[in-house]
């Protein structure tokens, strides 16, 4: 996982979308994924991405 980010929206009820961008070959993808997903990740994780179109399904994070 190479970088994840933010998005906050919103006037009076202001909303957060979370995102993780992955490097594979030489190319970037980047997911909308559930606060929970973001907080277990660190910038620099190396593992295993499943995804299926523009959903992530899971990461497994090597040791």
């Amino acid at each position: 996982m190479v970088t994840k980010r933010t998005d906050v929206f919103g006037n009076e009820t202001a909303r957060t979308n979370y995102y993780l961008t992955f490097e594979w070959n030489g190319q970037r993808r980047e997911f909308h994924v559930k606060d929970h997903e973001y907080g277990l990740l660190t910038e620099g994780d190396k593992g295993t991405l499943t995804f299926q179109g523009t959903r992530m399904l899971s990461f497994e994070r090597k040791s």
